[in-house]
């Protein structure tokens, strides 16, 4: 009776350790330039096609590049992606009522909603499991 217990306990541990069957995340970088200069606070989205695989994000910094993020995690899964970019206008200011109220909202998107949803984007990338630098999306 004891071999059968110990049996079913490694059996079950064997299930466990092998249900992560996912594509790796691979960390990825890139850059957004607008009329050949650097973007900095562009929000870019990954879309994944396949429905399986999470979508990913980063802000680029002052320098225009960014880094991906899935959900807590550095990097991307494989795969090929539609890809979103707005570039909120850092010199909005939000009124003290909606800031005081939690509902502030970023300011317009300087790119004027060109790339902002997945219907109106050009913008695409697919991602193989050896990726960690993309070609600039240049604007």
């Amino acid at each position: 009776m004891k071999l059968v217990v110990i049996a079913g306990l490694l059996f079950g541990i064997l299930l466990l350790s092998g249900c992560d069957t996912a594509p790796k995340l691979v960390p990825v970088s890139g850059s957004v330039t607008v009329k050949g200069k650097e973007v900095a606070g562009a929000v870019v989205l990954f879309h994944p096609l396949d429905p399986e695989l999470m979508p990913a994000s980063g802000v680029t910094a002052g320098d225009g590049t960014f880094t991906l993020v899935s959900g807590p995690d550095a990097g991307i899964r494989p795969g090929k992606y539609k890809v979103t970019v707005t570039w909120p206008d850092p010199k909005f200011k939000p009124s003290k009522a909606a800031v005081m109220m939690g509902t502030a909202e970023d300011g317009p998107d300087l790119l004027k909603g060109r790339y902002a949803t997945k219907d109106k984007t050009t913008l695409t990338a697919e991602i193989a499991a050896d990726t960690t630098q993309l070609p600039p999306f240049e604007l």
